[in-house]
């Protein structure tokens, strides 16, 4: 069998009422909920409200089936670890019962059945950080090293991180022995100034390879895909702003943050899904420097080329077209006055957006992009999003400004 096994800790009980509406409205009911009287792992939210129920009440309260994680540990275990091991002490009984898990924090809201979009064919399946496709699945990085020749081109993998909020371990010796490895390195680290994080832990056994100093759990892992284990900023960011994604596309499990909006933005998160309140999601920001991305800001007919007002004798605009940006690192892209965006993939062009500060759009290789400009210290910089899926880059003065 299988089961969804949630680990409720002192600081993270009070979002299980959350956590169950969700679960209740995905047609989940195959939930294990272990209690813990005891602090969560480091970083864990830390303001919980002193009245607030414990994780037995708290667990006993969502109508789920629960146990004391003291019930299932051999006697004494639990205390002799430390707070972040727990969880994976207890998905290490799941999974020696021969009992598939799928190991979720509180703060998870369920979309759907998460049951039905799982592959099996891993050890593991685990949710990522990344944003998008390179990030979330690792692409080619090349590092350049002119001074060897013919052979100067170096190609290695860069990936982002997993995401520990949703992991899915088959009963497999494999994944008794990555839950295993993952307890005996946090009890390792007990006492070091500088302990690694979950996320770390997890991240380095699930993908880095075992060498001569350093032997690996061995587990054989799948990443989850992104836009449907998403992450907050996957929903927030583009399934929520990208409109094809916005109107039709619905993920299977969100992992929100532990932070003090955890529980109105996992309420967001089922009125939006559950409860068809499409506008739900909207009143929460997607972070400060980020572009006033949206279907309006993206409708070119409103763009004004810089000679079409005012805005073409402002100090920014000046700084904008008075010198040569990088795009993402690379050289260099050129605002002409004219509206001519010269870039190292081509020739496009860009306009101002109106009634926007700062902002512009910019389009090239057939695509659009939205590039809020910002400056600091007298140096520029802009944050680009594009139209298309909201991809974010960052750019550069190649030359520092004096704006």
């Amino acid at each position: 069998g299988e089961v969804a096994l949630v680990f409720a800790s002192r600081d993270t009980a009070h979002a299980l009422p959350n956590f169950a509406e969700a679960a209740r409205a995905a047609g989940v009911t195959n939930v294990l909920i272990v209690a813990h009287d005891g602090p969560g792992a480091p970083g864990a939210m830390p303001e919980v409200a002193p009245d607030a129920p414990t994780p037995a009440h708290a667990a006993e309260d969502t109508g789920f089936a629960w146990v004391d994680l003291d019930l299932i540990l051999p006697s004494g275990a639990s205390a002799a670890l430390p707070a972040g091991a727990h969880k994976y002490a207890a998905l290490r009984q799941v999974l020696r019962a021969g009992v598939g898990a799928l190991l979720l924090e509180p703060s998870v809201v369920l979309v759907s059945d998460p049951f039905a979009a799982l592959y099996r064919d891993s050890d593991i399946e685990a949710a990522s950080a990344g944003w998008d496709e390179p990030s979330a699945y690792g692409y080619n990085h090349v590092l350049d090293d002119p001074t060897m020749g013919h052979t100067r081109f170096c190609h290695g993998s860069r990936i982002v991180a997993r995401d520990p909020s949703i992991i899915f371990a088959m009963p497999s010796h494999d994944a008794v022995r990555f839950a295993s490895v993952i307890v005996r390195r946090m009890r390792a680290q007990v006492g070091s100034p500088s302990p690694k994080t979950e996320r770390q832990l997890v991240s380095e056994e699930l993908w880095l390879p075992s060498s001569p100093s350093v032997s690996r759990a061995g587990a054989v892992s799948r990443v989850m895909d992104y836009l449907c284990f998403s992450s907050p900023k996957v929903l927030w960011r583009t399934i929520n702003r990208v409109p094809q994604l916005r109107t039709s596309h619905r993920p299977v499990a969100v992992s929100l943050a532990h932070n003090a909006e955890l529980l109105d933005r996992m309420r967001a998160v089922t009125d939006r899904f559950h409860k068809g309140q499409q506008e739900a999601l909207d009143k929460f920001p997607i972070g400060e420097q980020m572009p006033d991305f949206g279907p309006d800001v993206c409708n070119s007919a409103r763009n004004l080329t810089p000679a079409s007002g005012v805005s073409a004798s402002s100090d920014w605009l000046r700084a904008v077209m008075g010198q040569p940006w990088t795009w993402s690192g690379v050289k260099e892209m050129n605002f002409d006055a004219d509206g001519t965006l010269k870039t190292p993939w081509g020739q496009g062009t860009w306009a101002v957006v109106p009634d926007k500060e700062h902002m512009i759009s910019a389009t090239f290789i057939g695509r659009q992009h939205i590039l809020l400009f910002r400056w600091k210290d007298g140096r520029g910089q802009f944050i680009s999003q594009r139209c298309e899926d909201a991809d974010v880059v960052m750019g550069r003065p190649v030359v520092p400004d004096q704006l």
